[in-house]
């Protein structure tokens, strides 16, 4: 190479480093670090109750953020018919999680699973959010029955100590356009909304645990993959004609996720 080329070399080579400051000082800016949710799970009631002759245990269960940023899922992309866990939709699309920095701006997507139009509830879900299922003797014993993997609508609905009272839900529509937890916000659902059960019809009497999983595909990016665990251990006895239940023990609460309105 001749000294006229590597000088020519230089020079472009500082006049890129100069447009890339110079960009920077206009506002252009590289995105900040990414600020990733953690859903944690908080189950707040349970009874049995008897529906056509099944005996049903009714749960009461919510999804709290307590990581450092929201839990951001969008739906986009052609929409079409799928089946989800054995059960045909006539409406669905791909979800994409998106994680956002300090300013919230998107600086990571993550696939997501499917957003689908739930015709019974009249707006759109999302596919995996949860699974719920009934063990025998110990938190890892045998199942009582095949676990239930729960679809739901992502919003703000439930403050905790991390929101200041009277703050504002970012996330309040069951669209297929953006769904999501903020931070400090859960997402609950009493034990009378459609798939908060489990059915025990004829269960022996004896200790089970009641397990909650959030995000049991892993479709969302955290900042904690290992604590999307709740469990609530009871006693089932049969008494006369209706089984009863006792609450014996139960996952441990934060601060945070025992001061959410649910779980006061």
């Amino acid at each position: 190479m001749s000294a006229h080329t590597a000088t020519q070399s230089i020079c472009l080579v500082v006049a890129s480093i100069a447009s890339v400051l110079l960009i920077g000082a206009t506002g252009v800016h590289a995105a900040g670090a990414p600020r990733y949710p953690d859903i944690v799970e908080q189950i707040s009631h349970l009874q049995i109750q008897n529906e056509h002759r099944r005996e049903m245990l009714r749960f009461s269960t919510t999804h709290i953020n307590v990581g450092d940023g929201p839990l951001q899922v969008r739906g986009g992309g052609q929409v079409a018919p799928c089946v989800i866990d054995t059960v045909a939709y006539d409406q669905c699309t791909h979800s994409t999680q998106e994680v956002l920095d300090a300013a919230g701006n998107i600086v990571l997507t993550h696939p997501a699973g499917v957003a689908f139009f739930h015709p019974q509830h009249n707006h759109w879900h999302q596919s995996d959010v949860a699974l719920f299922e009934i063990r025998a003797g110990t938190i890892d014993g045998p199942a009582l029955s095949a676990g239930t993997k729960i679809t739901f609508c992502l919003v703000d609905n439930d403050q905790t100590v991390l929101v200041k009272k009277g703050s504002s839900r970012a996330y309040f529509d069951c669209n297929a356009e953006l769904q999501g937890i903020s931070v400090g916000w859960g997402d609950d659902y009493h034990q009378s909304t459609e798939g908060q059960e489990l059915d025990v019809t004829g269960a022996p009497e004896g200790i089970y645990y009641l397990i909650h999983l959030a995000d049991p595909e892993n479709h969302w990016l955290e900042t904690d993959e290992f604590n999307n665990f709740a469990w609530v251990k009871f006693s089932l006895r049969r008494r006369g004609a209706n089984p009863k239940i006792t609450i014996l023990e139960q996952s441990a609460c934060t601060r945070i996720t025992c001061g959410s309105s649910s779980n006061p």
